[in-house]
């Protein structure tokens, strides 16, 4: 493809999320991974502390420990699944560089108030991972978010499979970090032969090794060797060390977020109806507990997260679902998902962060994708239902 053609499906992208967004599309910057986007931004800061919080994927961690910083983590509020500013105003140092509100599953995460507690010289970057174009904003209207992080990643909201968006705020001109963090993002190099490669079979890879089972995950895991194709999680990743390089988005990517994202507000109402069927058939379960700010039916759902009474529950319910065919989810059980391979990087100790270990325990989720039929979201309600009593 060549480049004029890829500038134009890339100011064409940045145009659209600025729409759905309400910003300005030159604010907008498109890079190789959501992952490679925190770590570029995180570098920006002198070497120091980057707060967030366990109940996450451990991709959302290990940009922090590359780019320098030493992770740090404060528990969650059970009812946004996101950061309790409470305790994040406590776990707050002098060491202290970025905070990351993360929305766990929809926009929940308490950025207004996580704003309100920082010091100057803080960073506040929104993890919108699983909301992508929602930028959170105050009661003055503005956005508040330093830097806001969206994918185009697997199992997120579009049907595409590689690539994210960072917005930065341009009422951050006058920090430090943002001159560099700009200069860094607009002067990232093509992605090279390898990584076009990749993008373009990893995914069909992925797709026939799932349906081999665990000879299908050790054959991507050799074949991730050669770089030609890659696991959703890189080995090095669950050391700590963000695998690939920061590059733009390739033109096979590019194409394929510009397909989709007209069809953004159809795949949003779609996951609300499907997440107001668990809804409303869960709400006759008592057993089982739904996130409340994550339940509220304005809300657009990645998957909908419930918690069993148990710890036997949930995995008797996951097992259940997914013998019926009803795609359920285990994020983030274990906490930092799916689990380091050297915990040493990742400095997290369980004993700050009961809400988090406890939820962490019980939770299952279910899809609220486009595939998922009214008829399964009913039957998986009767299955929960099932196994909760």
């Amino acid at each position: 493809m060549s480049s004029a053609k890829t500038e134009q499906l890339s100011a064409d992208v940045r145009v659209q999320l600025a729409g759905l967004s309400g910003t300005d599309p030159a604010d907008w910057h498109l890079v190789s991974k959501g992952r490679h986007a925190m770590m570029l931004a995180m570098a920006q800061q002198p070497a120091g502390e980057v707060l967030g919080q366990p109940l996450t994927c451990l991709t959302a961690v290990a940009p922090a420990i590359s780019a320098g910083h030493r992770p740090t983590y404060a528990d969650i509020d059970a009812d946004t699944l996101a950061l309790d500013p409470t305790r994040a105003a406590e776990a707050v140092t002098k060491q202290t560089r970025v905070v990351v509100g993360q929305h766990t599953f929809g926009a929940a995460a308490p950025m207004e108030a996580l704003r309100a507690l920082l010091p100057d010289g803080v960073l506040l970057m929104e993890d919108s991972a699983h909301c992508l174009g929602e930028i959170a904003r105050g009661s003055d209207g503005a956005p508040v978010a330093d830097v806001s992080i969206h994918s185009f990643g697997l199992e997120k909201m579009l049907p595409t499979r590689t690539g994210a968006a960072v917005w930065v705020s341009p009422d951050t001109a006058d920090r430090p970090w943002h001159a560099p963090l700009v200069a860094v993002l607009r002067g990232l190099d093509d992605a090279g032969r390898r990584q076009r490669v990749a993008d373009v079979i990893s995914p069909q890879v992925r797709r026939v090794a799932r349906k081999l089972g665990a000879p299908g995950a050790k054959a991507v895991a050799l074949a991730a060797r050669t770089g030609l194709v890659e696991e959703v999680i890189m080995a090095s990743e669950r050391d700590g060390h963000i695998a690939g390089t920061p590059s733009r988005l390739t033109g096979s990517a590019l194409t394929a977020v510009g397909r989709e994202l007209p069809g953004l507000a159809a795949s949003q109402r779609h996951r609300r109806r499907i997440a107001g069927i668990y809804r409303e058939g869960l709400a006759e379960v008592a057993e089982v507990t739904r996130p409340a700010a994550l339940d509220a039916p304005e809300r657009t759902l990645v998957r909908y997260p419930i918690l069993l009474p148990s710890v036997a529950q949930a995995q008797a319910c996951f097992t259940a679902l997914q013998k019926a065919g009803l795609v359920p989810g285990l994020w983030y059980r274990p906490l930092l998902f799916p689990g380091p391979t050297d915990p040493a990087p990742f400095a997290y100790d369980p004993a700050t962060c009961p809400v988090a270990e406890d939820v962490s325990s019980r939770i299952l989720n279910l899809p609220t994708a486009p595939f998922v039929t009214e008829e399964m979201a009913r039957r998986a309600v009767t299955v929960v239902g099932d196994h909760a009593r």
